[in-house]
């Protein structure tokens, strides 16, 4: 089993993020997933991150919504919550 860490940008993201309740139990469900060291669903399209994100990993909660995280020896770090445009540009 993992530990958590959340990153501050995570917190200041997840206030601006409205996540209604179908999304605040989804992310809920898959954060427990990856602590307890489970795979997450194929409808997550959970992958590797590249270049400014390298080592880092990525899962969506729905459309456009997703979370940067990195599994870091044994914690989980989360470190950001977003649209793509929100996170990648």
């Amino acid at each position: 089993m993992f530990d958590i860490a959340i990153h501050k940008l995570f917190l200041k993201d997840i206030k601006k993020s409205k996540l209604n309740a179908t999304n605040t139990a989804k992310l809920f469900m898959y954060i427990s997933l990856l602590l307890n060291e489970n795979e997450l669903p194929s409808e997550s399209l959970e992958h590797a991150l590249k270049g400014e994100y390298k080592d880092t990993r990525e899962f969506h909660i729905s459309g456009d919504l997703l979370v940067i995280y990195r599994l870091k020896g044994k914690t989980l770090e989360l470190l950001r919550i977003g649209t793509h445009s929100q996170l990648f540009m």
